[in-house]
């Protein structure tokens, strides 16, 4: 063979080689890898499971784990705004290796995969600055999860008096507002840097979206550097949440900014598996 076509192959395997390293890097760095954060580790399988209502048929992942427990406990989360269901793959599917069953599905508004009367990702593009429309957004979104609730209880394999919400950015300010009227079928919250902001009524009290209305315990998770949602108005939902009685936690993540990185979803995944561990015990 010619030599320089040897050096030649042997430089650009290396180059793709060098490609694939950087990759790997990154994804580690930006998206981590699931592992099993509880005592026991499970396998899971990963369904597709639509909720239907009216005119709308909402799409999502549930991640079911294989093992000789006849119910799981189920945490249904709620992803924030640009963004789709798998946007914390790694936290839910840490989760599911730890026996507990998720399901993650994307909002009508923000993707092609959900669909209803209008363009699948009509509220995509929307501007940051319309606060109006992204309050109006948040209550839609609401509406919806609520179906979504309601079809998750009627499943057998789910312990229904262990149902969790967990909800990052927008997500968070829908599962937050959303819980009010779920004290009696989601036993805790989660919110993992809540864009409270998004519900003007979210810490006034007696207001008709008062989050505080929701009487369950509550786990706050944020990052120190946050600049999206920052930890001073974080806090002040923490804050809120415990004016009357102590039923919220916050854990802040030294260097972290809006969204986890990989290491951090999997010590977010472990930090939310411990808490559901304690709070079905306290049946």
């Amino acid at each position: 063979m010619n030599k320089k076509l040897i050096i030649g192959i042997g430089i650009v395997t290396s180059f793709f080689l060098i490609l694939g390293i950087i990759a790997a890097c990154c994804i580690k760095h930006y998206i981590g890898t699931p592992k099993c954060v509880g005592e026991k580790k499970y396998s899971y399988k990963e369904e597709e499971v639509h909720t239907e209502y009216g005119n709308i048929n909402l799409y999502g992942k549930a991640l079911i784990p294989n093992g000789e427990k006849k119910k799981y406990p189920l945490i249904i989360y709620a992803h924030g705004a640009d963004s789709h269901y798998d946007a914390d793959f790694t936290t839910l599917k840490s989760l599911a290796l730890s026996g507990i069953a998720a399901y993650t599905f994307d909002f009508y508004g923000w993707s092609e995969k959900s669909t209803g009367p209008k363009k699948g990702n009509w509220f995509k593009g929307t501007s940051r600055e319309d606060d109006d429309a992204y309050q109006k957004q948040v209550l839609d979104q609401v509406n919806q999860l609520n179906h979504v609730i309601e079809k998750w209880k009627t499943y057998d394999f789910i312990d229904t008096d262990n149902i969790f919400l967990l909800g990052s950015s927008m997500g968070g300010a829908t599962v937050a507002t959303s819980s009010i009227t779920h004290n009696e079928d989601i036993r805790s919250i989660i919110l993992q840097y809540p864009a409270i902001n998004l519900n003007p009524d979210a810490l006034i009290d007696g207001a008709t979206y008062d989050v505080n209305k929701y009487t369950g315990d509550i786990l706050i998770l944020t990052g120190s550097k946050d600049k999206i949602t920052p930890l001073p108005l974080v806090t002040g939902l923490f804050e809120h949440y415990n004016k009357y009685k102590t039923h919220a936690t916050m854990k802040v993540y030294d260097g972290q900014p809006h969204v986890f990185d990989g290491n951090h979803k999997t010590i977010a995944a472990k930090d939310i598996y411990d808490f559901i561990s304690k709070e079905e015990k306290k049946k």
